[in-house]
């Protein structure tokens, strides 16, 4: 999986130059993770249970369940913070500081790794701003470091999720909310999850985050000159979602990537009053 993330991401570089940096330093992140082996136990497949929590709306593990082997998320995020602090950076002094806590207070990266779990803003926060860090630039690194157990604990279980007729708006599989949405060549629209990446398909006319079915109440804009990208809104909850439509572009890129590279729609959406 890791290897064709970076195969993507070397032929969106070359292929959208505008981007050429967010997705450089992302393919340095997405290199030594491949060089990672996460040990995570065999998720138990009690297919009654999971038929249960399918016919009731509940996700297969909520995020803080997760059986992570948070050791191998400790490695990543050392060697991420290593590497990133030699780098020529505004943020390399904090990096540092960041790499120092990392590598002597064990319950600094665990705190660290339950906060995100949690999805708890305020404590991401405490913490990256105790070392100068900006929270959503930590928070992009700790779950990069978390991605290859979750990803293997994914694949574990995929064949008792459900990604056809899930049409709840938080993932089947960890229950997170989706970062990024898409439709298919065929039409069909999907979410993204934010945290392991399961996509699953969902109604075109629906807000994942509060239900909203009124059509009146939904809408979209997108940018000129880039066709294929816009944003869906809902004026209900005034929350949003980028949308991929891969029936305008002629090759898109794996949902990671196109959401790394469509940072400006989240600029627009905020100037728009959308969170």
């Amino acid at each position: 999986m890791l290897e064709e993330l970076l195969k993507e991401t070397d032929r969106l570089i070359e292929e959208r130059p505008m981007a050429n940096e967010v997705l450089t330093a992302f393919r340095d992140l997405v290199g030594i993770m491949a060089e990672e082996v996460p040990q995570v136990k065999q998720a138990a497949a009690d297919e009654r249970l999971q038929d249960i929590k399918r016919e009731e709306g509940f996700p297969l593990f909520s995020r803080e369940e997760l059986p992570i082997d948070f050791d191998s998320g400790t490695r990543l995020l050392k060697t991420f913070l290593e590497t990133l602090q030699k780098g020529e950076r505004p943020d390399r002094e904090s990096l540092h500081m960041a790499l120092i806590k990392c590598e002597q207070e064990e319950t600094w990266t665990r705190d660290l790794f339950n906060a995100l779990l949690r999805n708890d803003e305020k404590d991401l926060s405490q913490i990256a701003g105790d070392v100068g860090l900006e929270p959503e630039a930590l928070k992009f690194l700790v779950q990069m470091a978390l991605t290859p157990s979750i990803h293997l604990l994914r694949e574990q279980v995929a064949g008792g999720i459900d990604t056809e007729t899930w049409d709840h708006g938080y993932c089947p599989f960890c229950g997170s909310q989706p970062s990024i949405s898409f439709f298919e060549k065929t039409g069909k629209r999907y979410m993204h999850c934010g945290l392991c990446g399961l996509e699953w398909r969902f109604p075109r006319l629906k807000c994942p985050f509060c239900d909203n079915q009124d059509h009146k109440a939904l809408g979209y804009f997108d940018v000129e000159k880039e066709d294929g990208f816009r944003v869906d809104f809902c004026r209900q909850c005034k929350r949003y979602i980028k949308a991929i439509d891969k029936r305008v572009l002629e090759k898109a890129g794996p949902m990671e990537l196109e959401n790394l590279v469509s940072l400006h729609l989240d600029i627009l959406a905020a100037k728009e009053g959308f969170k």
